[in-house]
């Protein structure tokens, strides 16, 4: 015996406007409960959506193309009844679209009122995609609430039992958030100019991504006042003990590996660069772990995943995780977990070129260090010249939490750890 059974899309994360790119399988298909049936674009990354179940695919419910959310049908697929399905994918299977954007109450008037201008500034100012969505209390109506105007629930301090997040905590987030656009400054819009009078032109809109990236970016550098410190670190005894490290154990690591061990270490002394500004702008989070994003050039553009817990590892698992975050945002295939909760980021151009830059803060973190290409400069050591290999670094931090002083210390502190010979091997693997 089998049964026919409809399978519904999981949660796959607060996302609008997410786009069916691929379909996985054909009709008479037999999959197992891993096996990607479609590929869905966010924002911001690529995600494969499994059978949850193992069985025949009957039909594919979506087509390439179309628009989806969260617990509408995409799949039929026949299982036999002798084997038994997991719980969760029962659930999962079960979920009515109805139940998952069920909303009882009707907006407040205040929130209404907000609409507009809280869509002007949705995605740059307020990140859909951080934080781990299961970490977070709330009822499905405060969750579509939270969607419709762009509000990222992990910004939001929850009022009800256990720090569950209410609708009248929406109401209270909304209203300071208006409160704090009162302060910025109108910025006119540049008119539109018609380039084809010159020669010609060739239009191209921009990617989903892109315009994400576009909101994000600008958002961050209008309200955010960013200050950068730029120095040069001496890492010609690194790159020696890299050397020695490679022949000893043969396993190749990039620099970048030993600077972000660097980086966290340097960060457990400095914890409000390791921050973030609370909404109101009127407390500063803490966090006693450390997320670091690495920027990765895309195709697409600039991706930005980050290795969780870094504090815990070894530098050859931070190169190992280096590499795999890497190919998977080449390939579009980043997780949702994956591309959220970075805690500070480091931008590397050290591959292409260039000394300095200004790296732009990746909001909600308050710094971000900018690497560039290492070059050989000749110093004077114990009276001796000495040819040195140097790297050009750049902190972008926001003034508002962190002060000049402060950033010097945390650059010099790097240096020293960088320097530290001991440190850095007790800590390969």
């Amino acid at each position: 015996m089998s049964e026919l059974i409809t399978i519904n899309l999981p949660d796959f994360g607060e996302f609008d406007e997410v786009e069916v790119i691929e379909i996985c399988v054909k009709e008479g298909q037999k999959v197992d409960s891993e096996e990607p049936i479609i590929v869905l674009e966010t924002d911001k990354a690529a995600m494969e959506i499994p059978a949850s179940i193992e069985g025949e695919v009957r039909k594919v419910l979506l087509n390439i193309g179309d628009k989806v959310k969260i617990g509408i049908p995409f799949l039929q697929i026949e299982v036999s009844e002798s084997k038994p399905r997991k719980a969760d994918d029962s659930k999962i299977a079960e979920i009515k679209e109805s139940e998952i954007y069920e909303i009882k109450e009707e907006l407040p008037s205040a929130v209404d009122d907000a609409a507009n201008i809280m869509s002007d500034y949705r995605k740059g100012k307020l990140d859909l995609n951080v934080g781990k969505k299961n970490s977070i209390h709330s009822g499905p109506a405060t969750r579509k609430l939270a969607r419709e105007f762009g509000i990222d629930l992990n910004q939001v301090s929850g009022s009800g039992p256990k720090g569950r997040i209410l609708k009248e905590d929406l109401h209270l987030y909304v209203k300071t958030f208006l409160e704090n656009q009162s302060n910025r400054t109108n910025i006119p819009l540049r008119k539109e100019i018609d380039f084809s009078k010159w020669g010609e032109v060739k239009k191209e809109k921009l990617s989903k991504f892109k315009r994400t990236a576009l909101d994000n970016l600008h958002s961050s550098w209008v309200s955010i006042p960013h200050v950068t410190q730029h120095e040069e670190i001496d890492i010609t005894d690194l790159l020696k003990l890299r050397d020695k490290l490679y022949k000893q154990n043969k396993v190749k690591i990039s620099p970048l590996a030993y600077i972000i061990k660097s980086t966290v270490e340097s960060l457990k002394y400095f914890p409000e660069i390791n921050t973030s500004l609370s909404p109101g702008l009127d407390s500063l989070i803490y966090k006693d772990f450390y997320n670091i994003g690495i920027a990765v050039d895309t195709d697409a553009g600039l991706i930005v995943p980050n290795i969780k817990d870094v504090e815990k590892k070894s530098i050859i698992k931070i190169s190992s995780e280096i590499t795999e975050l890497a190919k998977l945002a080449k390939k579009r295939r980043l997780t949702s977990d994956q591309l959220s909760g970075s805690t500070f980021t480091i931008s590397s151009l050290s591959g292409v070129g260039g000394k300095f830059f200004t790296p732009i803060i990746n909001p909600p973190e308050v710094a971000i260090l900018g690497l560039s290409k290492t070059f050989d400069a000749v110093k004077l050591d114990k009276m001796k010249l000495q040819t040195k290999k140097l790297l050009p670094i750049s902190l972008s931090y926001d003034h508002r939490v962190i002060n000049g002083v402060y950033a010097v210390k945390f650059i010099n502190h790097l240096i020293t750890v960088l320097n530290d010979m001991k440190f850095l091997e007790s800590s390969f693997e």
